[in-house]
């Protein structure tokens, strides 16, 4: 794979230039990756990165930097590790030392193993005989990919499995070729930490390091393959045994659990290298082609690069090999890069050295210097635009995370409690967000009545916060009645979209009320859920003493009055999109003022039933008399309007919402009581009289 003879050197203009464009797409670059930076959602891949970022929150919690790391996603015993959670470790401390949030170390753990890969990258070019002032154009395609800009800094394993894959690479052949003891020690970690981060990017670059193993050997097969066969092994025992013990390890960790048991290497072979059908799926296929046009580049630039290479006729070879690497993974995996686009971190850094190399290769030849230059301008401009357009508009939105149905679980559990989810997979957004430990049950798990008996058998000791049934699921009812044994209720509290939320019976009042008092997104009673009566009527009330819940009655007056008395208790209707305060004889409403001149501003509205003209005087409204009073220290009462509103006489106070407007002056800061009494008659038949949102200024 020796590159040809290399036409045209660079001069120290173009030297310059390249490094100028390198810089300019690194500041690109280091913008992209913070936007959106005050948001803890996790968008792209967020069943994935919650996954990661659960095992990091408990790490902490817990202080927890066992083998066995928890991810209390499955049930007892919390831990099923599928990487080494060198990441993770990372992440936490990073935060403690820091202070950042958990989703802040997160990102920028990602972004600096992705900024530690592109100096291996520039190394490995050399190996193609790539001058130096030419990398920094291949490393500013890789500044300005949109894959590497959106998922460069999320909550994933992915750049540091890449770092150290590439890494590898180069140190593997640095230390055969050199017999370099420094790069050897350099392979042996890198390789280790590859194989322990991500096994499956590490055998992507175990492919060209083999491939460059067996030609070297081949051309050495007379005289020193035995020496360099013996640096080979050197630099791939201890990753290849620390790969296999950990593979080994997490195994026999995840088999403790009922659960977990499905998360071992030899059930997920399927999953992880497919089957027969997989490998020609034009389904999957036709998912891995949109992911390479749309996700890793621009398309018109891959076009142009790899139609530059077959015109200039230089580094094809390169390009081809680089190329058949990136591929070689679709067809090895052939489930996992058609199901998770952020599997495309390991191999996209191969594609665009290939699209780097055409570029050179233009650099290269006797082309007018403006068309290269253009060119070479063109297809990061173009990558940097396709990620404005595509990940963008996504990324830049400011989120607190999760629901209304993890910040419901968060507020109505307690942190020791377990909640127990059917219907969402083993889907670890759900107990991230709730910041809870779960146990996730997947919809054809939940019929194996023995698996799922020892899983909550295994909670013994535990206390479950609450129990998801999301959907209608074979097993839900069983699955209600095993957690109805264990202290939940029987029939669900709320829900949340097509959720049903079943919490514990002993806590079912207090838990209604707090629902009441904090409306979470989406949330809602569930039906046939009755608020327990509790009797305003007829008393004093003071707000601030109220339930939460209770002083919404009051949402619609600025300020909120400060002490109330209703005969029929309390009550707000907001069907008509504005907060309509039923205020029936006798209603006081007493607000607190600062001194001065002063306006309330409101409405008034009888509904025309209360005095139809086919109704009897004695079952007809006579009106209702509206006053305003200012409350004196001594309890005395000073009249500053009054008014009777009386419909039924007076056309100019039928229809809906008649305007009401006092003015009135306080010498001193003090009491107004807004009163509702009955008419001239005295009686108080359908004085249905309801006030409009008010406003005191």
């Amino acid at each position: 794979m020796e590159s040809p003879a290399v036409a045209r050197a660079p001069s120290r203009g173009e030297t310059r230039f390249a490094i100028g464009l390198f810089l300019a797409c690194l500041a690109f670059h280091f913008w992209g990756v913070q936007v959106g930076w005050q948001s803890r959602n996790l968008p792209g891949g967020e069943f994935r990165q919650a996954q990661t970022a659960l095992s990091a929150y408990w790490i902490k919690q817990e202080n927890n930097f066992s083998l066995a790391y928890p991810t209390p996603v499955v049930g007892k015993p919390w831990s099923v590790p599928m990487e080494f959670p060198f990441y993770q470790w990372t992440v936490v401390v990073t935060s403690k030392v820091t202070n950042w949030s958990l989703t802040k170390a997160g990102r920028a753990v990602s972004i600096a193993c992705f900024y530690l890969a592109l100096p291996a990258v520039f190394l490995l070019l050399r190996r193609w005989n790539v001058a130096p002032a030419h990398r920094w154009i291949v490393l500013a395609l890789l500044l300005t990919c949109p894959l590497y800009i959106f998922y460069g800094r999320a909550f994933l394993i992915e750049t540091m499995a890449l770092m150290f894959s590439l890494w590898f690479w180069v140190a593997f052949e640095r230390a055969v070729a050199e017999r370099s003891k420094l790069w050897l020690a350099v392979a042996i970690v890198a390789g280790t930490g590859a194989g322990l981060v991500k096994v499956t990017t590490f055998l992507l670059y175990l492919l060209p390091a083999w491939v460059w193993a067996a030609m070297r050997l081949w051309s050495a097969r007379r005289t020193a393959w035995k020496t360099d066969f013996l640096w080979m092994s050197a630099a791939v025992a201890l990753p290849f045994a620390a790969t296999l013990w950990w593979l080994r390890f997490a195994d026999a960790t995840k088999e403790l659990n009922p659960l977990g048991v499905a998360f071992t290497s030899a059930n997920l072979r399927s999953f992880n290298f497919g089957w027969e059908g997989t490998y020609f799926s034009a389904d999957l296929w036709a998912t891995k082609a949109r992911i390479v046009a749309e996700q890793l580049t621009w398309l018109p630039a891959l076009l142009f690069c790899l139609l530059a290479g077959v015109l200039v006729r230089r580094r094809w070879r390169e390009m081809g090999g680089n190329l058949l690497a990136f591929g070689s993974v679709l067809v090895v995996f052939p489930i996992l890069y058609a199901h998770h686009d952020y599997y495309y971190v390991a191999n996209t850094v191969l594609l665009l050295v290939a699209m780097g190399l055409a570029l050179v290769a233009l650099a290269e030849s006797a082309l007018p210097r403006w068309a290269v230059w253009a060119a070479v301008l063109l297809v990061p401009a173009g990558q940097a635009w396709r990620y404005v357009q595509h990940y963008y508009p996504a990324q830049r939105a400011i989120s607190p995370g999760g629901d209304g149905l993890t910040t419901s679980l968060r507020a109505l559990t307690n942190p020791g409690d377990v909640i127990v989810v059917l219907g969402q997979d083993w889907n670890s957004m759900t107990p991230y967000y709730a910041q809870r430990r779960g146990v996730m049950i997947r919809n054809d798990i939940a019929t194996d009545a023995d698996r799922v008996e020892r899983t909550l058998a295994m909670l013994d000791g535990e206390k479950i916060g609450a129990l998801v049934i999301v959907g209608e699921p074979d097993g839900a009812r069983w699955l209600i009645d095993r957690a109805a044994a264990r202290g939940l209720g029987r029939e669900p509290l709320y829900v949340w979209r097509d959720a049903r939320i079943y919490v514990p019976e002993a806590r079912r009042t207090e838990l209604l009320y707090a629902i009441l008092d904090n409306p979470f997104h989406e949330v809602a009673l569930a039906p046939g859920v009755v608020v327990p009566p509790e009797d305003l009527s007829a008393r004093w009330l003071d707000v601030a003493k109220l339930r939460r819940w209770q002083q919404r009655y009051f949402s619609g007056m600025t300020p909120q009055p400060v002490r109330v008395w209703a005969s029929f208790g309390p009550g707000m209707d907001g069907s008509s999109g504005h907060a309509m305060y039923g205020a029936h004889p006798v209603t006081r409403l007493v607000f607190a003022l600062p001194a001065g001149r002063h306006t309330l501003r409101s409405s008034l509205q009888l509904p025309l039933e209360a005095y139809r003209v086919d109704l009897a005087d004695v079952d007809t409204t006579d009106g209702v008399e509206v006053s305003l009073f200012a409350l004196g220290s001594d309890g005395a009462r000073r009249q500053l309007a009054t008014r009777l509103f009386n419909p039924r006489a007076n056309r100019d106070d039928r229809g809906s919402m008649r305007p009401y407007e006092v003015g009135f002056t306080l010498e001193q800061a003090g009491e107004v009581e807004l009163f509702f009494g009955p008419g001239p008659s005295g009686k108080d038949n359908r004085d249905w009289i309801q006030l409009g949102p008010l406003k005191i200024e």
